[in-house]
């Protein structure tokens, strides 16, 4: 079968009419029937049935869809993979990230960069976690990173480390003495439920941190008093540098604590509270050297650090 034929058939079952499949592929009616009626002769099996319903698959139709579907899907992965390739052999390459450590550290990874691959034009975008897998979807970025896809098989996928989950309290509480030092934790530790009934600054819903936030405090039994959202992990972090009121952050937002002494860290949770980081691409099989080079350029910054 050509690649076309899997689209005619997947038209047809899915709108389970000739004729508006037909429109769908700009072809026309009888022509599309015919072909229909060619590939049931060469399967010898019925694929589909007409009611006064319109058309409804057999079990062998639907298995056709189901097969065809996952060729199309394939052929889309391939072409977007040739044109992301072929984006990265014109000298470019795309990345993008959210807006935490990982982001303080840019500039140094793009000098380093740049002494290696120095006629590389390198494009480097801060967006939301949702549009950077976006991006890669419809072939706008060639690599991104975040912490984890929103929809697990959408992208793939490669875990480079862990964040803790950290409490940012006002110095003003009075926390500091609560805190317990505990091996190879990178901050004191606190039980949370020391907090209750403290008004909490959290982001709000279209931050995807707030998920890992609402998950943490579920797996806690802790049910936060919330005294205001704000749509960024560093602006939480502000208005609670303003004494306003305790925040969580991941540990990849510490730098950007501008009034640190007014700021009382700790790790939270049993056991403590973490979530993942990593970076993401169409295949990362098939990076160019380029990429994986940027890749281990980005994670070599932050060890250092």
């Amino acid at each position: 079968m050509e690649i076309r034929e899997f689209e005619y058939i997947l038209s047809v079952i899915r709108n389970r009419s000739f004729s508006a499949a037909a429109a769908e592929l700009h072809i026309s009616q009888p022509a599309l029937s015919k072909y229909v009626a060619s590939l049931e002769r060469r399967l010898g099996l019925k694929l589909l049935e007409r009611t006064n319903k319109g058309l409804v698959p057999t079990y062998a139709g639907e298995r056709c869809y189901a097969c065809a579907l996952e060729v199309s899907e394939r052929m889309e992965r391939w072409r977007a993979e040739m044109e992301g390739i072929a984006a990265m052999q014109k000298n470019r390459l795309r990345v993008g990230v959210i807006r935490n450590d990982r982001q303080y550290f840019l500039p140094q990874n793009i000098e380093r960069f740049r002494e290696r691959y120095p006629d590389i034009e390198l494009n480097i975008t801060q967006q939301l976690s949702k549009d950077i897998e976006s991006g890669i979807l419809n072939g706008r970025l060639d690599i991104g990173f975040v912490s984890e896809p929103s929809i697990p098989g959408s992208v793939d996928y490669r875990t480079l480390g862990k964040n803790y989950t950290l409490l940012a309290a006002p110095a003003a509480m009075g926390l500091a003495a609560e805190g317990a030092e505990k091996e190879q934790l990178p901050f004191p530790w606190i039980d949370i439920h020391l907090l209750d009934g403290a008004a909490f600054v959290l982001q709000d819903e279209s931050c995807r941190f707030r998920s890992y936030i609402d998950d943490f405090f579920e797996h806690e039994n802790f049910f936060p008093k919330i005294k205001m959202t704000t749509q960024s992990t560093v602006d939480a972090l502000r208005f609670t540098e303003l004494g306003v009121g305790p925040s969580l952050i991941s540990d990849g937002y510490i730098h950007y604590l501008s009034l640190k002494e007014k700021v009382d860290i700790f790790c939270v949770g049993t056991p403590p509270a973490t979530t993942n980081f990593g970076v993401i691409a169409k295949n990362l099989d098939a990076l160019p050297k380029c990429a994986v080079d940027f890749i281990d350029i980005y994670m070599t910054d932050q060890t250092r650090s």
